[in-house]
């Protein structure tokens, strides 16, 4: 790590620790996956303003907790010996809507309307390689991935419940990658 790279980072933590310590309304963490790709890279520092009632939009990028069970499914298939606890994806689906993939062009859809999904890698045709259809439970989002290849998600592992998230993406340092 570079001279100027190592002061950014401290410089960059201490100021978002201190932040989150002082408004107890934001959340610190580092991203351990690929899974948010281009967006958010391996090593980067995310810091997420904690929910207080109400959900997320579509298209927020969330921070939440295991909602049961996805911590050892996703160390199990990936091979990994430590199990997350935490995981960062973007939400898709609100409570009720139905998301479905894949059109003849390859785009989701939410509520039979194309998602437009500029987030995502350029080159990256299709939005999924598995096909799905699948309603949104009450009081639920239903998340994926940008990196949807690298990406084990709602698609895979079911919607998060609106109580398992902790926030949404405020702001990204990128130190990764």
């Amino acid at each position: 790590m570079s001279r100027r790279r190592a002061v950014a980072w401290i410089v960059v933590v201490t100021l978002a620790v201190c932040a989150a310590s002082a408004l107890t309304t934001e959340t610190v963490f580092r991203a351990d996956s690929d899974s948010m790709s281009p967006t958010i890279e391996v090593g980067d520092v995310l810091v997420a303003a904690r929910h207080r009632g109400g959900g997320p939009g579509r298209g927020d990028v969330v921070v939440f907790t295991d909602p049961g069970g996805w911590g050892e499914r996703v160390a199990g298939l990936l091979g990994r010996e430590d199990t997350p606890s935490t995981f960062v994806k973007r939400v898709i689906g609100l409570p009720g809507e139905r998301v479905a993939c894949c059109t003849a062009g390859g785009a989701l859809t939410v509520d039979g309307e194309p998602l437009a999904e500029d987030y995502r890698e350029a080159g990256d045709e299709l939005a999924s390689v598995l096909a799905f259809d699948r309603t949104v439970p009450a009081g639920s989002v239903f998340v994926l991935g940008d990196a949807r290849a690298a990406s084990i998600d709602s698609r895979y592992l079911g919607s998060v419940p609106i109580t398992s998230l902790i926030g949404t993406l405020q702001f990204v340092v990128p130190l990764g990658g």
